[in-house]
């Protein structure tokens, strides 16, 4: 197996991971079922839309050279939370799927030669498998109460 795949496989079985957790909750389950102190399920769902899209569209930009974006961590996703909000989650799902399918095509069309060591591969893993298994505790409890 080369390094790409083997990034793939990664994040592949970290979000089929959440997928099989996720089919467990509804509507109703997801609004009532907390993962921290402050975010439902629902919550976290936008949270990975968000994340996982801007995963997506950074990938070619660092492949590119640019440098690694900084962001207000605690703004974005104060602000990701409130625009999600007013959805539900079966809106949410959906959304997820799609930035989940962009984040792996996004890995397929990273050059070879920057996938070790790199910035790039810093990106990838930070915004597929690591920040997946950074909310896994959290899904995986919430998963369990039902």
């Amino acid at each position: 197996m080369n390094v790409r795949d083997a990034i793939l496989q990664r994040t592949t079985d970290r979000i089929m991971r959440m997928r099989a957790a996720l089919e467990r909750f509804d509507d109703a389950s997801a609004e009532r079922e907390k993962i921290g102190p402050k975010w439902n399920v629902r919550d976290l769902i936008g949270h990975f839309v968000y994340w996982t899209d801007e995963g997506a569209k950074q990938i070619p930009e660092l492949a590119a050279g640019r440098a690694l974006p900084a962001y207000d961590l605690e703004r974005i996703n104060d602000d990701v939370f409130k625009k999600n909000r007013r959805m539900s989650f079966v809106m949410l799902l959906p959304q997820l799927r799609a930035a989940e399918e962009r984040l792996l095509a996004a890995i397929r069309t990273a050059p070879p030669d920057q996938l070790i060591d790199t910035p790039l591969r810093e990106w990838i893993d930070g915004a597929g498998s690591e920040h997946y298994d950074h909310h896994w505790p959290g899904l995986k409890a919430a998963a369990e109460r039902l």
